[in-house]
Formats: C-alpha cells, sequence, structure tokens
C-alpha cells in the first residue's frame, strides 16, 4: 500500500505532534504549524523513497527502511557508502532538497498534503531529530478502506 494517503500523513502527524508534545486540537499555537511543516518533510521523504524502492528495489533486495535513503544518496552522489551512512537525517534531507520540494511531488501526494492545508504551514521546527523519522514506519501503512 502507497504511503500516499491521508490515514498515513495523519499517523505521521500524530507521531511527531507527540514527540514535540504539540496539541493538535483546540487552541492553535505557533508549534501546530511546526508540526504541519514537519510531517510534510517526512511524508515527502517516505513519497520519494517509495518510489526509489519501486525503480530499483527487487526480490532479494527490496531497500527496506534506511537502506533506500542509502541507495538514493549512493546513485545521487557517488560517495563512499560508509561516508553516506554516517549523515544525520538533517543532512541527508539537506542532500535531497530539490527532490523533497512540494511540487517535485506526484501529484497524489501534493492532494493529500493540500487537503490537511499543510502546504501553507511556513514555520519550521530548528533541528531535524533523528526520531522524527522510523525507516520502518511505512511498513505500517493502514490498508485501503473498501466502503
Amino acid at each position: 500500500m502507497s504511503v500516499i494517503n491521508d490515514d498515513y500523513f495523519h499517523l505521521l502527524q500524530t507521531k511527531i505532534a507527540e514527540l514535540h508534545d504539540v496539541a493538535m486540537q483546540g487552541v492553535i499555537k505557533p508549534e501546530y504549524y511546526k508540526v504541519q511543516n514537519r510531517t510534510v518533510l517526512i511524508l515527502s521523504l517516505e513519497v520519494i523513497l517509495e518510489e526509489h524502492r519501486k525503480k530499483y528495489g527487487h526480490l532479494t533486495n527490496p531497500l527496506k527502511g534506511k537502506s533506500a535513503l542509502h541507495h538514493m544518496l549512493l546513485r545521487k552522489y557517488k560517495w563512499p557508502l560508509s561516508e553516506i551512512r554516517s549523515l544525520s537525517l538533517q543532512d541527508s534531507l539537506f542532500l535531497l532538497q530539490e527532490e523533497l520540494a512540494l511540487e517535485s511531488l506526484p501529484e497524489p501526494a501534493q492532494k493529500v498534503i493540500q487537503m490537511f492545508s499543510a502546504h501553507r504551514a511556513k514555520d519550521c521546527f530548528d533541528e531535524v531529530r533523528e526520531d522524527e523519522w522510523d525507516p520502518e514506519f511505512y511498513l505500517e501503512v493502514p490498508a485501503p478502506r473498501n466502503w
């Protein structure tokens, strides 16, 4: 199942809000928009990694978890794998700046982000925390509902 769905966005949003101890209901505070912004960033990462897995993953090596990120950076920069593996999440995201831009994402992903009005969240947390992205979280993507 694809990470491009509103349930997955909401799961990411809830996880990030809990990590930062931000209420997502009730009175909206500036941190609300920071959570929205970070959710868009992490969802964008998940979307580009999902596309990368579809293109380069295969039966014997589906590029699960962080290996998809490492493979993507290896193909793009041709750096030694040891160097790529030592990068922080913040550095990895910086290196994928163009790919993570909203306009670079597939249209369905842009629509999910717009549905939550998250494309308007301009304010962001100063640092990207390592625990904001769980490389295995995409494996928990909810199955589509059959109404």
